[in-house]
């Protein structure tokens, strides 16, 4: 999570993303960001990026994904 943090948006900030996802094959994939608590700060992006990377077990359909970026670091 870091890494995709540093990468995409202020690591002193905080923020809240809800992201509406596909979950199959232990991957989730086709991700929108359904709200952004801190709208361009590039938390959106680190949200996706960090999706990209998150294991989903067995659940498989459309999930909503809810992220905390509690900055101060």
């Amino acid at each position: 999570m870091s890494k995709c943090l540093t990468k995409h948006a202020n690591t002193h900030d905080s923020a809240t993303v809800m992201l509406e996802c596909t979950a199959a094959d232990g991957k989730l994939s086709n991700c929108t960001v359904l709200s952004d608590s801190s709208n361009g700060k590039g938390f959106d992006k680190a949200a996706l990026c960090v999706a990209d990377a998150l294991p989903m077990g067995s659940k498989t359909g459309q999930v909503k994904v809810p992220m905390r970026f509690p900055g101060g670091s």
